[in-house]
């Protein structure tokens, strides 16, 4: 097992039994629960418009355009934006579809808040991460909010790493094997999915940042953190919290 994996691995990752299991882990209630809790903290008006990096599935976008908002989808997987084109040809949805690297299109409009939820922030090493938050701070109006959700982040992870675990999830069984690479901190996950008799293996790197060091990230393109919450119920982030849901909020320029 090769611990190896290109920084560009996401190009190509999202593919096969991979997407397929990932749309149907997350359950409709759980959804429902997150799709609440954004549509609270992001605190806005039906017609505003939202920007969902990336949106995989669309499992958030498609219920917050039933809303009334407009929301611009951001995937690099084909078949996760042919997916979700096929969803939207059924209904007529105020969404926008790009597909393309979030580190090299550029954003179209000014936002009235973001979100990047789903473990997908992290992808990128220092510098890649600073084209990302450069991309969405400047896509976002002045008191426009950035909710960044992850399980990834170094004050959830290196309390106790996960050598291996299995999924499974309607038929699907996913076995993940972890290793941590303490002299670039990012951790290589190897995973095998099986589906009746068919296997697929893919792997990942996720960079870890500690909250600190997001918070200057974050601070250099204008946005400051304003809560940390560990769920959607708004309990506080702490040591060992197994995800956090980052809201950050794009400051005004002084006038």
């Amino acid at each position: 097992m090769k611990n190896h994996v290109p920084d560009n691995w996401y190009e190509t990752f999202f593919s096969g039994i991979n997407c397929e299991l990932w749309e149907k882990a997350v359950s409709n209630d759980w959804t429902e629960k997150e799709l609440s809790f954004l549509s609270d903290v992001l605190n806005l008006s039906k017609g505003a418009r939202i920007l969902d990096i990336p949106c995989g599935t669309g499992r958030l976008a498609i219920p917050f355009a039933r809303k009334g908002f407009n929301v611009t989808c951001v995937d690099i997987s084909q078949e996760f934006i042919t997916g979700l084109t096929q969803k939207l040809k059924k209904e007529n949805l105020p969404i926008r579809v790009i597909r393309g690297n979030i580190l090299l299109i550029e954003l179209p409009g000014s936002f009235d808040g973001a979100y990047c939820v789903g473990n997908s922030f992290g992808y990128f090493d220092y510098e890649g991460m600073k084209v990302f938050v450069r991309n969405v701070a400047a896509a976002l109006r002045p008191g426009a909010r950035f909710i960044i959700n992850s399980g990834m982040m170094a004050e959830s992870i290196l309390p106790g790493i996960p050598a291996e675990k299995v999924y499974t999830v309607e038929g699907l069984t996913m076995q993940v094997n972890n290793v941590y690479m303490v002299d670039d901190s990012y951790m290589v996950s190897h995973l095998m999915y099986t589906k009746n008799n068919l296997n697929e293996e893919h792997s990942y790197k996720h960079y870890v940042y500690t909250i600190g060091e997001i918070r200057r990230l974050l601070e250099l393109f204008g946005l400051k953190i304003i809560s940390l919450y560990d769920s959607v119920d708004k309990t506080p982030y702490k040591l060992g919290s197994a995800q956090v849901y980052l809201v950050a909020e794009k400051m005004h320029l002084p006038t």
